[in-house]
């Protein structure tokens, strides 16, 4: 079964743990590529550069990926709404990003950038924004580089409340 609906099935040893570390590590991974794209994207802003036209341009080339092409559209646009079929909530990366945390501590492994992560995604939760996308760290970086995003984040908001 797992064969036939993914696009792989890869062995991590015996202990059936090991395959949320895998998910875990995955997950960083993502959110490392969120706050980096966030920061690249409120630097450009910051000094005249298109946000959206350079994300295009670096998710056309040198990071052409399923990764870079999905949240950099979102990040670069502003756009954090949960849409049904390509949404990850912010309280959930919130989670994620503490048991990065956390495991990591249980195993001395240290992980500064984690530790980074866990204080911009509790920053987004204490703005009432967990459940946008997790994508939503973005505004909270533009904020941090003094553009307004209220518009943006209205727009969001008002898609929860037709949602639900």
């Amino acid at each position: 079964l797992l064969e036939s609906t993914s696009t792989g099935v890869f062995e991590f040893g015996s202990d059936p743990g090991a395959a949320n570390i895998a998910k875990l590590c995955g997950n960083f991974l993502i959110a490392c590529a969120i706050e980096s794209m966030s920061e690249s994207l409120a630097l450009a802003e910051d000094n005249g550069v298109d946000r959206v036209a350079l994300m295009t341009m670096l998710n056309t080339t040198i990071f052409d990926c399923l990764i870079y092409r999905g949240y950099g559209q979102r990040v670069s646009e502003r756009d954090h709404f949960p849409y049904p079929d390509a949404h990850f909530a912010l309280d959930l990366g919130t989670k994620d990003v503490r048991l990065v945390q956390s495991t990591a501590q249980k195993s001395n492994t240290p992980m500064p950038f984690g530790s980074a992560l866990v204080d911009r995604y509790t920053s987004a939760m204490a703005k009432g924004r967990g459940q946008l996308d997790w994508s939503a760290i973005g505004m909270s970086v533009s904020e941090d580089s003094g553009v307004d995003v209220s518009k943006h984040l209205e727009r969001c908001m008002k898609g929860l409340d037709k949602k639900g």
